[in-house]
């Protein structure tokens, strides 16, 4: 009997100390979860940041880690709507399924931009009717929505709260640092990107946008918009589009033939391998791109 007592006792002890398991969609959102949980947590991205999370595919692997998982972050806002929902209904892991005490979405705590208004339907292209998902590329932006991940831990582990909140204050500085670092050096040039992936880049520092390429979001202009955007861009001064590796080249090619304005392709998350393997690291590749 002692003996059964002994080890009940170890394997509590071994449970109470055992990392929370945390499944991020994306780098940038494992790297927020990092920085508040320490280790406290242990943190898997499903996407490397080279897949276009509008599209990605409910694959077993992504299934098994969620199934697995204490707690599911996504940046939310829509952006993972395509197979996100797949993926948590096949997992049968009620507590990260939405609404439970696991389930984390980063940007119910991030003051969107560029909402829309109005009739919304699928005539009008991807649009996403809380706003614009992409506000990992603004520090600023980033550091607000660690708050959703700090309310999340906090409820998962009590006992830790304070921690988790102390960890958040942290982060945060880090981010307004960067955030001043970047804008000190930054060009204030006019921009334009291809999909507006970039527009929070662009707000936080104050660039100029001449807008998208892209008429409709997801979908790929018509030669005629094509033309009259590379006559407006280069009327305007446009400098620089910038692009990701999704975007379809043959476009991006005939807007600098028309225009001449050169296109920069770079990633718009974190990368788990590459130049921008952190939120800092990516920060300085964007402003490089800068001509």
């Amino acid at each position: 009997m002692k003996k059964l007592i002994f080890l009940a006792s170890i394997l509590f002890s071994v449970n109470s100390w055992a990392a929370i398991k945390v499944v991020a969609t994306l780098p940038d959102i494992a790297e927020v979860v990092k920085a508040i949980g320490q280790d406290k947590v242990e943190v898997s991205s499903l996407l490397s940041g080279g897949t276009d999370p509008h599209y990605a595919d409910a694959r077993p692997d992504y299934i098994l880690k969620v199934n697995r998982a204490d707690v599911v972050c996504s940046v939310g806002l829509d952006l993972e709507i395509g197979w996100l929902p797949k993926v948590l209904e096949k997992a049968s892991n009620a507590k990260v399924q939405s609404g439970g005490t696991g389930f984390c979405e980063l940007g119910k705590a991030v003051k969107a931009l560029d909402i829309p208004t109005g009739v919304i339907n699928r005539s009008l292209g991807d649009v996403h009717a809380h706003g614009n998902p992409h506000f990992s590329l603004d520090p600023l932006k980033l550091a607000e929505s660690g708050a959703e991940v700090v309310r999340v831990l906090s409820a998962v582990d009590a006992a830790n709260a304070a921690l988790y909140q102390k960890n958040y204050d942290s982060f945060k500085k880090q981010m307004e640092t960067l955030h001043s670092q970047i804008k000190a050096k930054i060009k204030k040039v006019k921009v334009m990107e291809y999909h507006k992936e970039f527009t929070y880049f662009f707000n936080s520092y104050g660039l100029e946008s001449a807008g998208s390429l892209e008429e409709k979001p997801g979908m790929p202009p018509s030669a005629t918009r094509i033309a009259q955007v590379a006559k407006d861009a280069k009327a305007n001064g446009v400098k620089v589009l910038f692009a990701t590796a999704s975007a379809p080249h043959q476009t991006l090619e005939r807007f600098t033939e028309l225009s001449g304005i050169p296109v920069v392709t770079v990633p718009s998350y974190v990368q788990t391998s590459g130049d921008a393997k952190t939120v800092e690291s990516l920060q300085n590749l964007l402003l490089k791109s800068i001509p």
